[in-house]
């Protein structure tokens, strides 16, 4: 790595400036002195990195995964939102549809969801029957029966999906890695859309992403599950992703008038500290339910007026640019002052 450094004339903190900028990272130099010096293995999606910056090539995609083991907290919607706001600021994006329940599929193709399933066009037929993704991605300009216009590319589901779970195979844990590098090259983002547990398809979510997101309703019952996804994702990144991080917890369904519902948020703050980032809050709204009743995303329905809406193009701003992610604010004194004290 030292080699490759020099020969792209960056000293350490160079390297590490653009490799934070390009991943969304937060290195710091003794990190890349212990890479450099073998103490640490290299995570796989910063040698890909250093494999473009050496050769001129462009960035394979970024791929982010939505994932809780409980349903109803808002990992669709998020998903739906965030893979929008980032092909509004001009990324090629795809959307992998991998819950069975297939609801981000149905909002973006309603009725023809039937029909695409039908045609062999299913991350179900590329993950249990061995189909190219290629061929099961409906691009921006589909001209199917009837031609539906999609704000951006769609590995659609379907129930059959849902065959992973029971299945005992080696290395099915990385078929959707496996499947999405075919086309990592032709996208700037990938967003997955995990299933609301912690079978088969989480784990191949996790297997493939470099980061994750865990959204969560600031509802008492729903925090208590947090330290379930959180083990199985440090399980994913000791075994199988040394590359994922927790890009953080994103609280949903948020109403800063109830009580509750600042308590909650100041304890995912205080619970998480050193463990990992609490996002800025999505306010409770009617949009969304509007949008999902509609077949539509809110954050294209919204106008910037809308604050709860506008959280997703936040984040899609910041993970463009490399900018600081926006973050949770603490609500109480008394939290903030053992935020304080640390």
């Amino acid at each position: 790595m030292r080699e490759l450094r020099q020969g792209l004339r960056l000293s350490q903190a160079a390297l590490k400036d653009e490799l934070n900028r390009r991943l969304g990272r937060s290195y710091d130099n003794p990190k890349i002195s212990r890479w450099e010096n073998g103490r640490e293995p290299v995570p796989d999606d910063v040698a890909d990195e250093l494999v473009a910056l050496s050769t001129g090539s462009p960035r394979k995609a970024r791929v982010i995964a939505l994932a809780n083991q409980k349903g109803g907290v808002g990992k669709t919607t998020s998903a739906l939102n965030l893979a929008y706001a980032l092909a509004n600021r001009g990324n090629r994006v795809l959307l992998a549809d991998l819950d069975p329940q297939a609801t981000a599929t149905v909002a973006l193709l309603a009725g023809a969801a039937v029909e695409v399933y039908r045609q062999g066009q299913t991350l179900a037929h590329a993950i249990l029957h061995g189909k190219p993704l290629r061929d099961v991605i409906i691009a921006v300009d589909n001209t199917g029966s009837p031609p539906r216009r999609l704000p951006f590319d769609l590995a659609p589901s379907h129930i059959e999906l849902a065959e992973v779970d029971s299945r005992r195979e080696p290395g099915l844990d990385v078929a959707l890695r496996e499947k999405l590098d075919e086309i990592r090259p032709d996208y700037g983002y990938i967003v997955i859309d995990a299933p609301p547990n912690l079978g088969m398809l989480t784990w191949m979510a996790l297997t493939a992403a470099q980061d994750v997101i865990i959204p969560v309703r600031t509802e008492p019952y729903d925090t208590m599950g947090v330290g379930l996804i959180l083990g199985t994702v440090n399980k994913v990144q000791r075994r199988l992703n040394p590359g994922l991080r927790l890009a953080g917890i994103l609280p949903t369904q948020y109403s800063r008038r109830k009580a509750v519902d600042r308590e909650v948020l100041d304890y995912l703050v205080a619970a998480m500290a050193d463990k990992g980032r609490v996002l800025e809050p999505v306010p409770e709204s009617a949009v969304f339910g509007h949008a999902a009743r509609n077949g539509r995303i809110a954050l294209a329905l919204a106008s910037t007026a809308t604050p709860a809406a506008m959280i997703y193009d936040r984040l899609a701003a910041a993970i463009s640019s490399g900018a600081g992610w926006p973050l949770a604010l603490v609500e109480t004194e008394a939290v903030a002052a053992g935020q304080g004290s640390k």
